[in-house]
């Protein structure tokens, strides 16, 4: 029984976390599409460079992806919530939002449960074997 719930909470954490990351793509590429979720219709995260901002949606929507199917997912949404955080507070300005508090709170919660239910790979905290 307890088994089944940390495995429950691990893929809930996982999906969310998908979920998370797909919406800041999602308003990148169709900005006042996703207004009112997830909060993202008042934050601009832009930096004004093309290819810079293509790079940080292709590496979110990537992160988001594996996320979904399970691969790596703790070492991938570390990844994730880092690079999300940093370009928030780098040009959004407001980095403390319930979206990315509830988001912060599923990373640390996948940390201790791993991907949970329905993974392809699971990978926990070999690093070494993901380079």
């Amino acid at each position: 029984m307890q088994q089944a719930l940390i495995q429950t909470t691990g893929l809930i954490c996982r999906l969310w976390l998908a979920a998370f990351f797909m919406f800041h793509v999602a308003a990148y590429i169709a900005p006042g599409t996703t207004a009112g979720l997830f909060g993202l219709s008042n934050q601009k995260m832009t930096s004004g460079t093309v290819l810079l901002d293509a790079g940080v949606i292709g590496i979110l929507a990537l992160i988001a992806i594996w996320l979904l199917f399970g691969i790596y997912s703790r070492v991938v949404a570390l990844v994730g919530i880092v690079i999300c955080t940093a370009s928030a507070a780098l040009y959004a300005g407001s980095v403390f939002t319930p979206e990315r508090g509830a988001a912060l709170v599923a990373v640390a919660i996948l940390a201790f449960t791993g991907g949970g239910r329905l993974r392809l790979h699971p990978g926990g905290w070999r690093v070494r074997d993901t380079l």
